[in-house]
């Protein structure tokens, strides 16, 4: 469904597109670019027209442009729904931090998407003080702090002296 969206978005970018470009500019293998186009001729959301005996051209159709509206308001409906179960977890995180009296909040991985929505979440609460730790460096052990992740990458890279919570697990 995804590698269908790219395709959908590059055609609606790139009129002139070519199999091999849109394999190059989404990652696809050209052979799967291939059978994706045929399946979306098929269900009418593209319209191959052949401009010689070598080349074609890839349309965009109305029943395309629709399906591809329809999957980006799905994944934005999702990620929404994902950064309110993430806010919902860190509520909770930091009430159990409170009853127990615990140290420090350390936030260990890369410096992407996932680190500004729990940043964000954090500062919703308002009295949470947390420190951002890249992966290329080490929280410091402390008693009673608390380290959290979202990635099992990072989490493997922690001794077990560590008190870790991985945030997406928690999310289940």
């Amino acid at each position: 469904m995804e590698k269908e969206w790219q395709i959908l978005s590059y055609i609606q970018r790139q009129e002139n597109a070519t199999q091999r470009d849109i394999a190059r500019e989404t990652g696809i293998g050209l052979g799967h670019v291939n059978l994706l186009l045929k399946k979306m001729a098929k269900k009418g959301f593209v319209k191959i027209e052949r401009l010689n005996a070598r080349s074609l051209r890839y349309i965009l159709t109305p029943r395309g442009l629709k399906e591809k509206t329809e999957r980006t308001y799905g994944y934005i409906k999702r990620s929404y729904q994902q950064i309110n179960r993430v806010s919902v977890a860190i509520n909770e995180l930091v009430k159990k931090a409170e009853a127990q009296n615990a140290g420090s909040l350390y936030l260990f991985g890369p410096f992407d998407e996932v680190r500004e929505i729990i940043k964000l979440a954090l500062q919703q609460q308002g009295k949470v003080q947390y420190v951002c730790v890249g992966p290329e460096e080490r929280p410091p052990l402390e008693d009673g702090s608390t380290v959290l992740v979202w990635r099992t990458e990072e989490e493997e890279k922690l001794p077990a002296a560590y008190r870790t919570v991985n945030l997406l697990k928690e999310l289940g």
